[in-house]
């Protein structure tokens, strides 16, 4: 495996790595950092370019581990304590490796043409909750994700290791604006149905024969009211319990399964 790049220091790239935790250095360097032993695994499978890899000793030393850093072998490679991985990790217990990577090409509007199913995140703010929406829409093979404005980084490290992988296997675009965005579902006749606990109708009810776009709102506010008014159907999760919400992933996840269900079985 190669050695860390002679063009910044060993120190440089460790402290490069822990700024990259931020987004907003995330986005003026144009670098992620992925950590953990899968994450790394998808990304290579992916084609994700890897600059560096961090690793710890005690990581190289299982078979399974040291054909990961085989696989990565053209990126460059910094060995480090465990002392020293543990202060610079993203997570409380880091698995011994980590790597910066460029930041992927971001998807582009074409990609979305001919789509039947899009999620669209209103305002998430939990890096949790997206990155485990991306993974099941990655799972589920959907068409495609849109972010509105304040929806948090889908890089987020947090976000990333949710997603397991998933973001380097789904679409997803950062829209400027609320109009864009339903400019662009009108262009292409489809559906608006905003995730609404006051909605008109249960979420089984909706002819996911046609091709449509879900909103799902941000974990406090819900759907924007902007949304709400230009949603040609709001639909609700019927629940029974004192709870009158549930979790934005859940409700993205029940919404996107039933599409599936419907693809199926001829809704």
């Amino acid at each position: 495996m190669a050695g860390y790049d002679e063009k910044m220091g060993r120190n440089e790239i460790i402290k490069e790595y822990r700024k990259l935790g931020k987004r907003n250095y995330r986005k003026k360097s144009g670098k992620i950092i992925l950590e953990g032993y899968h994450l790394l695994e998808e990304a290579l499978k992916a084609g994700i370019e890897l600059e560096t890899i961090l690793f710890t000793d005690e990581f190289q030393q299982k078979a399974v581990n040291r054909e990961l850093l085989a696989c990565a072998r053209k990126s460059g490679s910094i060995k480090v304590s465990s002392q020293k991985f543990k202060e610079i990790a993203q997570t409380e217990s880091p698995q011994g490796v980590g790597a910066i990577a460029r930041l992927p090409r971001p998807a582009a509007v074409p990609a979305f043409e001919n789509c039947h199913f899009i999620l669209i995140l209103d305002g998430l703010q939990d890096p949790g909750n997206l990155g485990t929406i991306i993974r099941t829409a990655a799972g589920a093979g959907i068409d495609g994700i849109f972010l509105l404005p304040g929806t948090v980084d889908p890089y987020n490290p947090k976000a990333l290791r949710a997603s397991m992988g998933g973001i380097f296997h789904l679409p997803v675009l950062q829209i400027d604006t609320v109009e864009s965005c339903c400019a662009f579902l009108a262009a292409r006749n489809l559906q608006l149905i905003a995730a609404d606990p006051r909605g008109e109708i249960p979420y089984y009810s909706v002819d996911f024969a046609r091709p449509c776009a879900v909103v799902i709102g941000n974990e406090n506010r819900g759907v924007q009211k902007r949304l709400l008014k230009q949603a040609d159907i709001r639909a609700y999760i019927p629940l029974e319990g004192k709870i009158d919400a549930l979790n934005a992933a859940v409700a993205a996840s029940i919404f996107i399964f039933e599409y599936r269900r419907c693809q199926h079985f001829s809704c």
